[in-house]
């Protein structure tokens, strides 16, 4: 019973996402994480066919993948393939906060009227990301993005907006899930909207641990790659070249 003249707790006005997220085993993406080959179903433009096949003659033989050297994942990636690797949502009632392990790479979603003016945003691979309510919905629009062409599973040019939804609910079993979805409206390199869903899981005594490494090694090899390319040559350097050219320089 309550307390004489005692009030009952207010209900949240909206979902809290706040936590330590992984994906959820259900959607079959929980040992995936970055940087995959593209999505056979992807509708492309002629513009966006050549970019994929330019970005496939620099990986060389090895095929080169930049999330083992470090680069940040951006999104939606950090969003749809998270992998083994777990998620921390701080939510405010202004803001949202998503850290990713990998790199802690950190997005923030600032929500309602606290919006930082169009000519004071910096593009980014993680973009500007402004969301609103729709009920129970966390509504977002994602610009400002870099070309993100090294974003094997779906690339998309500086002109793309991202258009995400995240929800609160529960799977068959009664586990609390959030639902992503997004699609990528991209006049550049798509005809259509690219569609992606992901759903994740609490992360029990999940803990978000320090990982960092550099990045530049990454954008060194590809800007090798690029010159052997415009000179006629195979793009087959290797990560060995770019340390041996480092060396060099010291």
């Amino acid at each position: 019973m309550l307390a004489c003249g005692a009030l009952p707790a207010a209900e949240p006005e909206h979902p809290d996402f706040s936590g330590i997220w992984t994906a959820h085993s259900e959607t079959g993406q929980g040992r995936f994480s970055g940087f995959g080959g593209p999505r056979a179903d992807l509708p492309l433009t002629d513009d966006g066919r050549h970019r994929i096949e330019e970005y496939n003659k620099l990986l060389g033989p090895e095929r080169a993948n930049p999330g083992a050297y470090c680069v940040d994942y951006g999104v939606p990636t950090m969003m749809e393939m998270p992998g083994f690797y777990p998620l921390e949502f701080i939510q405010k009632s202004d803001q949202l906060t998503i850290i990713y392990e990998v790199e802690n790479e950190t997005r923030r979603i600032y929500i309602g009227d606290r919006q930082l003016p169009p000519e004071s945003r910096v593009p980014s691979r993680d973009g500007y990301s402004a969301g609103h309510w729709e009920g129970d919905v966390l509504v977002v629009k994602t610009t400002d993005l870099l070309d993100g062409a090294d974003q094997g599973a779906h690339p998309h040019s500086d002109q793309a907006t991202i258009d995400e939804r995240f929800s609160l609910g529960q799977d068959q079993n009664g586990t609390k899930i959030i639902t992503y979805e997004a699609a990528i409206t991209d006049p550049v390199y798509y005809t259509a909207p690219v569609r992606i869903q992901q759903k994740y899981e609490p992360l029990a005594n999940g803990f978000i641990i320090p990982y960092r490494c550099p990045d530049e090694f990454w954008y060194e090899l590809l800007d090798m790659r690029s010159k052997q390319l415009q000179e006629g040559k195979p793009a087959d350097a290797r990560m060995s070249d770019v340390y041996k050219a480092r060396e060099a320089k010291e």
